[in-house]
């Protein structure tokens, strides 16, 4: 449980989140991971699992609607995604974000499973009533969503306050089409396992062209997040900012990465770190054209 100080922390980083969001833009290693994060995939209404017996998702196919860039390219960026070349036949940032250890959630023949960037991803947030901290649990959530925003370039709207009800473990909310619905639970919720501390499902359509389109997304964020977390900016240590921001960036289409130091490893080590793949990661979500 946070103190009554980190309470008012929150609160001062989080009505500055515009400032937060310049700040982390300029460093080169932003976000740590400090928990394990089961990831699923699913066409409704069947999930699909990121683990072994899906290997094959773990490379990057090319769409011929990928690379409508919405967020800034910095050099190291265009390095990592091999854009640097003034030869564009000799750009793969697909085979670069492989070789770079980052993974999708979904690969298919026709590509990766990426959200459109020519609509607003609507975010909405459910807290069960039984928790405390609402007010804190949302504002980490407003401050992500923002942050996860100006990385990808794809427009974001958060809804100005949360909704406080009984969550039913076994009849979670669907979210709706276009949007993403974050879900706050007990710790000794059954929606969790007792290891886990967050998980997210994305579903995802085939579209006539054969584009994996993802369509909605939900994210499970337990209470233990703020036991065992303090607070913190986002991506600058094994805090709570950091935590809701791994599970943000799997809603993005992004899976986990083999690299030991990324925030998107399953592990939280001591050296964890936004390597550059992480970031050209997400640079690379907000690329698809609708």
């Amino acid at each position: 449980m946070l103190h009554e100080t980190n309470y008012r922390y929150i609160v001062s980083v989080m009505s500055l989140r515009k400032l937060m969001t310049v700040l982390t833009l300029l460093l080169s290693a932003f976000l740590v991971l400090g928990f394990v994060a089961e990831s699923n995939a699913s066409t409704i209404p069947n999930p699909v699992k990121q683990n072994a017996e899906h290997a094959h998702e773990n490379s990057w196919s090319e769409n011929l609607r990928d690379r409508n860039w919405q967020a800034y390219l910095s050099p190291e960026v265009k390095q990592i995604l091999t854009l640097e070349d003034p030869n564009p036949a000799n750009h793969n940032p697909h085979t670069s974000l492989h070789d770079s250890g980052v993974t999708p959630m979904v690969n298919t023949e026709t590509g990766v499973a990426l959200w459109g960037n020519c609509r607003t991803i609507n975010i909405s947030t459910l807290i069960d009533s039984s928790l405390v901290e609402k007010e804190e649990m949302f504002n980490v959530v407003d401050g992500v969503t923002e942050v996860v925003s100006a990385y990808t370039g794809l427009t974001m709207s958060h809804k100005s306050n949360y909704t406080s009800t009984r969550i039913d473990s076994s009849n979670l909310q669907i979210p709706e089409t276009g949007s993403i619905l974050i879900i706050w639970v007990p710790k000794d919720s059954e929606s969790l396992s007792s290891q886990q501390l967050g998980t997210t499902k994305v579903w995802h359509t085939v579209e006539n062209d054969g584009t994996p389109t993802i369509t909605r997304a939900q994210i499970l964020l337990s209470e233990k997040i703020f036991e065992e977390y303090d607070s913190g900016v986002v991506g600058r240590g094994d805090n709570i900012e950091t935590a809701v921001m791994h599970e943000m960036t799997h809603a993005m289409g992004i899976g986990h990465s083999t690299h030991e130091n990324s925030f998107m490893h399953t592990e939280l080590t001591n050296n964890t770190f936004a390597t550059i793949a992480d970031i050209a990661s997400l640079v690379f979500a907000g690329s698809r054209s609708c």
